[in-house]
Parts: C-alpha cells; sequence; structure tokens
C-alpha cells in the first residue's frame, strides 16, 4: 500500500512531459499550463483541442524513444490507452529519478490532489487515487465551509508584516487570537480598527 506525502511543488518554468494526446491528457497539459509549466505532449495522435492550447506537440511514431523525451523533464505523465506502454514510461523515469503520475494506476510516484485554490489558498484533497470525484466534492466543499476565513486573509497579511520583528510566539498568539475572536473585524477590512485591535492585544489591554 502506497502512502503519499503532501507536497506543493512549484512547475512555474519547469519542464514536464505529458504521453497521450487524448481527452486526459488534455485535462492534464491545462492543469500545468495554468501553473506556467512547460508542457511537452508526445503521442501518435492529438486530439484537436491541443491545436489551442501553448504546449510543444511531439509525434511519436517510433522517432524518439522515451528516454530520450524524459530527458530535461521534472515530471512525467502517462496518460495513454496502452498500459504496457504507460508502464515502460514509469520505469524509465524510476531510472532516471523523474516523478512519474500513471493515469487510472494506483502504481504512481505522484498524483494529483483535487485541488480548491483561491489567491494564496491551496488545499488538496486526495483519496490517494482510490476516489477521485470524492476528492473533488470535498475539495468544493471545504471552500465553502472558510470563505468567511478567505475573506478574512487580505487583512491577516497585513497584520503579520505589523508583527515583523515581534516574538514567533507572541505573533502567532495575537493572529489566533484575532482569527477566533475578531473574525468579522478581520473581513471588513477596516485597518484602522484592525491595527487598534493589534496593539491592544500586543499591550495586554484588550
Amino acid at each position: 500500500m502506497k502512502k503519499y506525502l503532501p507536497l506543493m511543488v512549484n512547475v512555474y518554468n519547469k519542464n514536464v512531459i505529458i504521453f497521450g494526446g487524448g481527452k486526459v491528457a488534455l485535462r492534464k497539459a491545462k492543469k500545468l499550463l495554468g501553473l506556467g509549466a512547460k508542457v511537452y505532449v508526445a503521442s501518435n495522435k492529438f486530439t484537436k483541442e491541443f491545436n489551442k492550447i501553448n504546449v510543444k506537440k511531439v509525434p511519436l511514431k517510433g522517432k524518439y524513444d522515451i528516454k530520450e523525451l524524459l530527458n530535461g523533464k521534472v515530471l512525467a505523465i502517462a496518460a495513454t490507452n496502452d498500459k504496457k506502454f504507460n508502464l515502460k514510461v514509469k520505469e524509465q523515469s524510476k531510472k532516471l529519478g523523474i516523478m512519474c503520475n500513471v493515469v487510472d494506476s494506483n502504481g504512481s510516484d505522484v498524483i494529483f490532489p483535487a485541488v480548491f485554490r483561491k489567491g494564496d489558498i491551496v488545499i488538496a484533497v486526495s483519496s490517494s487515487g482510490n476516489l477521485p470525484y470524492f476528492s473533488e466534492f470535498l475539495a468544493c466543499k471545504i471552500g465553502q465551509i472558510i470563505k468567511p476565513y478567505l475573506e478574512a486573509y487580505p487583512a491577516l497579511k497585513k497584520v503579520r508584516q505589523k508583527l515583523k520583528g515581534v516574538n514567533s510566539n507572541r505573533k502567532k498568539k495575537v493572529q489566533k487570537e484575532m482569527l477566533n475572536k475578531d473574525l468579522e473585524l478581520l473581513r471588513s477590512g477596516k485597518w484602522e480598527l484592525i491595527e487598534e485591535k493589534v496593539n491592544q492585544l500586543l499591550t495586554g489591554s484588550s
């Protein structure tokens, strides 16, 4: 049984390759492009939607071997309908020390979680590859539940800047206090009142 370590990986301006030119590969490509990755797609056939997105298409047709295509990539995705070929991609990626996601397989080194994203806040939910729709459902629900806290986030960022130089334990205590007791004040964005509250907490006069 695989145990996955949750990580946030920066793929901005990094080279990634997707093997497969169908709808699943297209979804993966769009997701990676949205994160600023440089996406290469290797396949014998490409669904026409690939003509509308900024990827480097590489026709396979025996011209390239898998090892050559993996060279210089930080992530590989095997998304063809050929399970044997996908396994070859996984095995070669392992030899080269490259993370590999195999679509529709629980043998992947890395999996794509369901994601809720709002500005700086990113919440990933995974069922370890077993029930993708449920992960998507939970991510959506979590986003709805934490909406008030997301609205408080911009003000809390300013509070943290104001607390620069303050003892880390004290800083954490002030932020925790405000999230627990002054959430509506943070959501209002009224900085003069928020700053006054921070000063009260720092001096212990609240």
